[in-house]
C-alpha cells in the first residue's frame, strides 16, 4: 500500500513540475538559446551548387572562370548508392555461376584470367556494355560476359551538386580462376 501510494505521489509531483515547466515556457519567461546554430539531419533537401571563383583577394583577373562543385552529394544519390549494392551482388552471383561453367568447359584452360567490363550508366538507368575484355585471351569467357551484360540490372544515374543526373562510364573487373 505504501508503495502504491509513493507512485501516486511521484505522478502528481511530475504533472505540476510539468505544469510549471509548460507555463514558464509560454508565459515568455524561458528563451530560445539564438547563439547555436543546428544543423538539419534531413538528407532528402537539395544541395544548391558551390561555385568557385578564381579571383585572388578581391581583385578579378581576365578569363574569370566559375566552375560548379561537380561531387556528388551523398543526400541525392542514396537511390544511386543502393543501384551499387545491387549491381555488386548481381555480379557476384554471376561471376561464381560462370566460374563453375569455366571449371566444367575444356575451351578454358588452367589459370587465372583477368576479365574487365567496361559500360555506361544512362540517364535512365539503363546499362549499355562498352567493351569486355579478357586476359589472357579466351572467347568462351568474353562470350559468358557478353551473355551476362545482356541482362544486368537496372541501375541509378549519379546526381552531381547541380541537381542534375548525368551518364557515368565505369570498369568492372572480374577475376576467374580455373584449378
Amino acid at each position: 500500500m505504501k508503495i502504491i501510494s509513493l507512485f501516486i505521489l511521484l505522478f502528481f509531483a511530475s504533472a505540476g513540475i510539468a505544469q510549471s515547466l509548460k507555463d514558464s515556457l509560454f508565459g515568455g519567461k524561458l528563451k530560445a538559446d539564438t547563439s547555436k546554430t543546428f544543423v538539419s539531419k534531413d538528407t532528402g533537401k537539395y544541395v544548391p551548387p558551390k561555385i568557385y571563383n578564381a579571383s585572388v583577394q578581391g581583385e578579378t583577373k581576365k578569363g574569370e572562370i566559375n566552375k560548379l562543385d561537380e561531387s556528388m552529394p551523398d543526400s541525392l544519390n542514396k537511390t544511386f548508392y543502393a543501384k551499387q549494392k545491387t549491381w555488386k551482388r548481381f555480379i557476384d552471383i554471376n561471376t561464381s555461376i560462370i566460374s563453375q561453367q569455366a571449371a566444367d568447359a575444356k575451351k578454358v584452360k588452367k589459370g587465372e584470367y583477368s576479365i574487365e567490363i567496361e559500360y555506361e550508366i544512362g540517364l535512365n538507368g539503363r546499362v549499355t556494355t562498352t567493351g569486355i575484355s579478357c586476359s589472357p585471351p579466351n572467347a568462351f569467357l568474353i562470350e559468358q560476359f557478353t551473355e551476362l551484360m545482356k541482362r544486368v540490372p537496372i541501375l541509378a544515374a549519379p546526381i552531381y551538386s547541380d541537381g542534375k543526373p548525368r551518364t557515368l562510364s565505369a570498369k568492372q573487373s572480374v577475376a576467374i580462376i580455373k584449378k
